[in-house]
């Protein structure tokens, strides 16, 4: 009895902790939505308060009128475009590095030289990848924003650790069945690894839909720009404007929320595949 009443317990206190913590990492977004909807003159009022006392859409009128979808179709653009090409890659090296890792010599010193790669600085990376995008001519294009960085260490490193828990039997029967080495891997193991598939679509997606740096060196047309590079606009000589910076973030952040919602319980079954070692 004593024990159960200290899980009981131990139990109520997890869960009393775990929701602060959630309600402090969420509060910031409430703030900023309430926020959007304050006039420029509550903004910066004291005392400060939560919800408007005037709410006012002007500045979602606003941001919608400055061509914003425009922006969300750009990012949309980068984030699935380069999604679609990273799975596919990452789903592809993951593949080649764990069935082949007893056919070929030196498989896994190749994975040991991907992993080595994340040592190295973003910034000194970013440099490198402005260059590559102007010597190819893709300067002030979108997909000098995708190509780049359509390879992860992180989603090669999933397939791989996902794919060596999968016997080798399963490969090797497929092929005395005559099974070409691309069906076995369209066919058997992509959709046994559906759940890296789906959590390094959601991460890749956040990854790209977020992404600031590199649309920031490679894009300079307006018409071209996504939507952080259109936040990072209303940042003007002549002053900040804050409202319409709210309702862009907003706007912004309202596909990862949705997407995360919808896809949330296949991430930990992801993450939880690709950490299985063979």
């Amino acid at each position: 009895m004593e024990g159960s009443a200290k899980r009981k317990a131990e139990t109520i206190c997890m869960t009393i902790l775990g929701l602060v913590v959630a309600g402090l990492m969420v509060f910031p977004i409430i703030w900023l939505g309430f926020s959007s909807f304050k006039p420029s003159t509550e903004l910066f009022s004291y005392p400060l308060h939560l919800f408007p006392q005037e709410p006012s859409g002007a500045s979602y009128v606003s941001v919608v009128a400055d061509g914003f979808f425009n922006y969300v179709k750009n990012s949309l653009f980068l984030a699935v475009a380069g999604t679609l090409i990273t799975v596919v890659i990452s789903a592809m090296c993951g593949y080649a590095l764990a069935v082949y890792r007893k056919e070929i010599p030196y498989v896994n010193k190749v994975f040991a030289v991907f992993l080595l790669g994340t040592l190295i600085p973003g910034e000194i990376l970013t440099i490198t990848q402005f260059t590559v995008v102007s010597e190819m001519g893709l300067y002030n294009n979108i997909w000098g924003c995708i190509l780049p960085v359509v390879t992860t260490t992180t989603g090669i490193f999933m397939y791989r650790q996902h794919y060596m828990s999968i016997p080798l039997e399963l490969v090797e029967s497929a092929r005395l069945d005559g099974a070409s080495e691309f069906r076995i891997f369209r066919s058997i193991m992509l959709p046994l690894g559906s759940s890296v598939t789906i959590t390094l679509t959601i991460f890749s997606f956040m990854w790209r839909w977020n992404d600031y740096i590199l649309p920031l060196m490679v894009l300079s047309d307006q018409e071209n720009f996504t939507i952080q590079i259109a936040i990072k606009s209303y940042i003007g000589t002549m002053g900040v404007d804050w409202n319409s910076i709210l309702a862009a973030s907003i706007l912004s952040i309202l596909p990862i929320i949705v997407i995360f919602i919808i896809l949330q319980r296949y991430i930990t079954g992801g993450l939880a595949a690709s950490g299985v070692k063979g």
